[in-house]
């Protein structure tokens, strides 16, 4: 999936799940989200993270090829009880979220992720997009379109509106 892909599609996920818990749709968790969607891409030189690593990106390929390490729910898991044992903020949520997110939308990839990485390098995967094909524009537009339905549905860009006034 590119990056505005995940960018939209996590801002998706994340605005259902601020609308069905407690999380506020502020600023700073919408911040984290997009981090976090971003992030697991850290391990492709060529993507959007990548080529703003500053090298890091070259290095996490070198040892852990595309789509290895950083695409383990085991990673995963052991940065979200990191994060939450350090932080209780809204941006640290979302950033927990929106890595989640984009390894579940890379699960529905035809590469698929190494959900149980270290312990099996197996590719799990339901294919339904490739990289940059129709299908994935078209989850895209459906993400967006659902994303501006759930967010004025349940006002939640207001409540994002009023998390800026605090910065001003």
């Amino acid at each position: 999936m590119r990056y505005h892909s995940h960018i939209v599609t996590s801002l998706c996920l994340g605005a259902a799940a601020a609308a069905h818990t407690s999380l506020s749709f502020t600023a700073s968790y919408t911040a984290g989200v997009v981090i976090g969607s971003l992030l697991p891409d850290i391990d492709e030189p060529k993507s959007y993270v990548g080529r703003r690593s500053m090298g890091m990106s070259n290095k996490v390929k070198e040892a852990f090829g595309h789509r290895g390490m950083t695409h383990s729910l085991v990673v995963w898991g052991i940065i979200a009880l990191v994060i939450s044992w350090e932080s209780s903020s809204l941006f640290a949520s979302g950033f927990v979220l929106g890595y989640l997110f984009h390894i579940l939308e890379d699960f529905f990839s035809v590469q698929g992720v190494p959900l149980f990485w270290p312990f099996t390098a197996k590719r799990f995967k339901i294919p339904i997009y490739r990289t940059g094909n129709l299908v994935e524009k078209s989850l895209f537009y459906a993400a967006f379109a659902l994303l501006v339905y759930i967010g004025a549905k349940e006002q939640l860009f207001f409540e994002w509106w009023r998390s800026l006034a605090l910065f001003r």
